[in-house]
């Protein structure tokens, strides 16, 4: 399993059991009010706060960190593969500028490959030059003929 998706499946679990556990906590302290009759005499002006109040504020936090966890780590993998592919972008358009097309296609297609061998013979999605620069141009990234 490549390095990167090692780590979106680890956060997905961790973000999960986070989010179980809050949900498991919620439903044990609606069940079990001795937390909540412990919480409400040592607190003040929160009449209106019942069990079921409680205990869906109780459930809904760890809720909230488990999403902010994920959109974190989707936010840092977006931004890794955006500098990726502005990094192979500026490389084929110099290559493509100093040596043509051609030569700039064949090193793209090498520096493919040394990527697959990199992520050891794992599944990778190699593709052509159109479909690459569909992929950039998806991606916010301008592809421009050399001047």
């Amino acid at each position: 399993m490549p390095r990167g998706q090692f780590y979106t499946v680890f956060t997905l679990g961790f973000a999960s059991a986070v989010g179980l556990l809050g949900v498991v906590a919620g439903l044990v302290l609606l069940l079990w009010q001795e937390p909540y009759r412990q919480f409400m005499a040592t607190s003040s002006g929160l009449d209106w706060m019942s069990p079921l109040w409680f205990a869906v504020i109780v459930a809904s936090i760890p809720i909230f960190l488990a999403y902010w966890i994920v959109r974190i780590q989707q936010a840092i993998v977006r931004w890794s593969s955006d500098r990726l592919i502005a990094k192979l972008n500026r490389q084929y358009n110099m290559i493509a500028q100093l040596q043509g097309r051609e030569y700039a296609d064949e090193f793209m297609r090498l520096q493919a490959q040394s990527m697959i061998e990199e992520s050891e013979g794992k599944p990778f999605n190699l593709f052509g030059r159109e479909k690459m620069l569909h992929a950039a141009a998806a991606a916010g990234v301008q592809v421009r003929p050399p001047v």
